[in-house]
């Protein structure tokens, strides 16, 4: 219901009671506003120091692992003929290497068939890997059969049946390959007739296959199969042969073209014989160290910029940050800054602190890397560049890095209950706080509003009653004998 006021006086009430009640509620809405504005400031920047925070965190990562010290990498002057890799357990070092036979698998053919479908014959076939004697130089003569068969006592024998189901060309192809026995099959097509390609899957004389073959009774051809100390029908197109190479000098075989144990730490792919000596060099590799303290160095300026953005002030544009002069980032900004200009605790050499390697500050407090000072204290003492970082040992004793300090100190400042989040929540309850006050003052005022309507409403039904008063009287006199206003003459 629309309120009819100023009747009796004229006056606009509604105009009245509409700008002392704002007049009221301006300057307590103004410091609401002030301080809600304020508190939402502090948790945005309490928010952007976490974030900064946790990207430090996240930052060590690249130095707070111990196994990150102390790798090792190797180069080939021909990595065409010979590749190398390394692990923590090589040592530096260069070796002479010269490949004279690369390692090679088996091969049979068997004879030729009409077609793939054609059936071979019905009964088993017993797969054996071990080392062959042959009846001849198997080099020089590839299809010279074997005298005996030494089956490897690891192993075990891989029987595969063959019946109506499987008993053509293209099923004992599948029948072979299904078992995953270390011997793989394959059909080739030769002129307008077919074969079976028998290869074994590894290198190495000690990886040569023996095929057994029991025939059922009146289903004869699958002995057409057999290559063993007994009976070869299968034709072997190529004999398996270890890899020959000499390392400085030494003449060493292997069953395998990739070889781990004959330099300690070093892994060898052979790719090619070559034909002039090839140089492995081991050394110690660096670059995931570099990579990591620069990582760390990047990781620590974010969160230096970040803190410097929210604590500087400003006496030129007189501006200041959100935290500036606030005692949580003072305390935040202490305790990460204890820990990158603390000695660790533990480690004899001179490389103790972060400058004794390299890692100094500049005049605006960010982190700078002098990488030749950082090399030379890796070629010094690189146990103690490790313990320096990382949570590991230094001759045995066990050392917090500064990195683990870091990561502990992070974890504490960034805890459910740590001083950041303690800010957060107060902060929370003071937002509240003026939620509830707004709430208040919007009452209080709805309340003012309320009485200066009335207050005015009374008065403006007096003034009617005086102006009615009047008139009345007026009218009265007028009634009177003699009576004149003045107005004739």
């Amino acid at each position: 219901m629309v309120a009819v006021t100023g009747i009796g006086s004229g006056l606009d009430i509604e105009g009245l009671v509409t700008g002392l009640v704002n007049a009221e509620r301006a300057p307590a809405e103004l410091r609401l506003n002030r301080r809600e504005a304020e508190y939402t400031n502090l948790i945005s920047a309490f928010g952007a120091l976490k974030g900064a925070l946790s990207e430090l965190q996240s930052s060590l990562s690249g130095v707070n692992d111990p196994d990150l010290y102390g790798q090792y990498k190797a180069s080939s002057s021909n990595a065409s003929a010979i590749d190398a890799s390394a692990t923590a357990d090589a040592s530096a070092g260069s070796y002479q290497l010269e490949v004279n036979r690369l390692a090679e698998t088996q091969s049979f053919a068997s004879v030729a068939f009409a077609d793939t479908t054609t059936t071979v014959g019905s009964g088993t076939l017993t797969i054996d890997f071990g080392v062959p004697t042959y009846a001849s130089d198997p080099f020089a003569d590839p299809d010279t059969a074997y005298t005996a068969f030494t089956p490897d006592p690891a192993g075990s024998s891989v029987v595969i049946p063959i019946d109506e189901n499987n008993n053509t060309l293209e099923g004992i192809k599948n029948a072979i390959n299904d078992e995953n026995a270390g011997l793989t099959a394959s059909i080739i097509k030769d002129g307008d007739e077919f074969r079976l390609l028998l290869t074994t899957e590894s290198t190495g004389v000690s990886n040569s296959v023996s095929i057994s073959v029991t025939e059922d009774p009146g289903t004869p051809g699958l002995s057409a199969l057999s290559y063993d100390a007994a009976l070869s029908n299968l034709t072997q197109t190529r004999a398996a042969v270890d890899a020959e190479f000499a390392i400085n000098g030494f003449t060493v075989s292997s069953a395998s073209n990739t070889i781990s144990d004959a330099v300690e730490g070093v892994t060898l792919t052979l790719k090619d014989v070559t034909t002039s000596v090839a140089t492995i060099t081991v050394a110690e590799d660096r670059t995931a160290i570099i990579a990591g303290v620069e990582k760390f160095i990047k990781g620590y300026n974010g969160y230096s910029d970040t803190l410097s953005q929210l604590t500087n002030y400003d006496p030129v544009a007189r501006t200041r940050g959100a935290l500036q002069g606030d005692f949580s980032a003072r305390s935040v900004e202490g305790r990460i800054r204890a820990e990158i200009n603390l000695q660790t605790s533990g480690i004899s050499s001179d490389y103790n602190t972060l400058a004794s390697i390299g890692i100094t500050s500049d005049e605006t407090g960010k982190l700078k890397l002098d990488k030749a000072a950082l090399n030379s204290a890796l070629d010094a003492d690189p146990e103690a560049i490790a313990a320096l970082f990382a949570d590991t040992e230094y001759q045995g004793a066990p050392v917090q890095g500064v990195a683990s300090r870091l990561d502990s100190v992070i974890e504490d400042l960034l805890a459910s209950n740590g001083i950041i989040q303690g800010r957060e929540d107060g902060l929370d309850v003071r937002i509240e706080r003026v939620t509830d006050e707004r709430e208040s003052l919007a009452f209080r005022m709805e309340q003012l509003e309320k009485r200066y309507r009335d207050q005015f409403n009374a008065m403006d039904a007096l003034l009617a009653n005086i102006s009615s008063s009047g008139d009345f009287l007026l009218q009265q006199l007028e009634n009177l004998p003699g009576y004149s206003d003045g107005s004739k003459k």
